[in-house]
């Protein structure tokens, strides 16, 4: 029992502190929300309704293995090689058009050994081929208040999160420290933890449509001013639906705990009342 006790308070410190550190840093947030350009002194937090807030994407590259910037007529044209064969006729064209004046960018990579960055391993490989498997966070700021207000919701979502389930960590724990016993207020924090994942869920699975809805895809192109009809499409960022399968099956599990432990503590009830 004194094991219990101590690791209860330790348990019941660290979520104290938790829930100390979420009261603050929410106030903060908002306290910097209310200055008009976000900045005090010479502290500027990364979001701000002046400079917009983080949404989160997806990244497709779009890296061809060779371009051809092309001269016809005093007009500067481009044309890249896909992977795709069938759509490489105007490429293979102009790549055999001798009367065209052209300049080739041949992209190539070259791989490294971690023991010796001078030595040279590609032909070790057949290919090496970069894929969108990563995410990137991008700061806009939309001109529509709607839109804006869901970022705004969106991006302090979690941290309400935080400080409500550590608010219940540490009542709960102080509650275990007076007793270590059933109790259905135990069970109650317990429900409450496990709601409080799934409606985080619902809520950011709702807010992370309305966004796609609102921004689909942000594509990026690199040109050179000087030479016409020059533009590459070489990045695009899409937005998606997020959810987290693994946060709501564990607010499932923590409501099914919470019913457990509440029908043990009703047989508890009954084995007393019998003895």
């Amino acid at each position: 029992m004194k094991n219990n006790n101590k690791l209860v308070t330790v348990l019941y410190i660290i979520s104290r502190l938790s829930f100390r550190v979420c009261q603050l840093s929410l106030l903060f947030a908002l306290i910097f929300e209310c200055i008009p350009d976000g900045n005090l002194g010479s502290y500027s937090p990364t979001v701000h309704h002046s400079r917009g807030y983080q949404i989160k994407t997806q990244i497709q590259l779009t890296i061809p293995d060779t371009t051809i910037i092309y001269k016809d007529k005093g007009m500067f044209g481009l044309t890249s090689k896909s992977k795709n064969s069938e759509f490489n006729g105007t490429f293979n064209g102009i790549k055999n058009d001798k009367k065209l004046e052209k300049n080739y960018q041949i992209n190539n990579f070259e791989v490294y050994n971690f023991n010796n960055e001078d030595y040279k391993i590609k032909k070790e490989f057949y290919n090496i081929d970069p894929q969108a498997s990563d995410n990137l966070n991008v700061i806009i700021n939309p001109k529509n208040y709607f839109f804006k207000a869901i970022l705004f919701a969106q991006t302090y979502l979690s941290l309400l999160l935080a400080l409500f389930i550590s608010y219940q960590l540490m009542r709960l724990f102080k509650q275990l420290r007076t007793n270590f016993a059933f109790d259905q207020l135990l069970n109650k924090r317990i429900r409450n933890i496990g709601y409080s994942f799934i409606a985080f869920q619902i809520i950011t699975i709702l807010i992370s449509k309305i966004i796609t809805q609102y921004l689909s895809t942000i594509r990026y192109y690199h040109y050179i001013p000087s030479i016409g009809n020059s533009e590459f499409h070489f990045m695009s960022l899409s937005t998606y639906v997020e959810y987290n399968w693994q946060m709501l099956f564990l607010g499932l599990c923590l409501i099914v705990l919470a019913k457990l432990l509440s029908y043990g503590y009703d047989l508890q009830n009954e084995n007393e009342l019998t003895i």
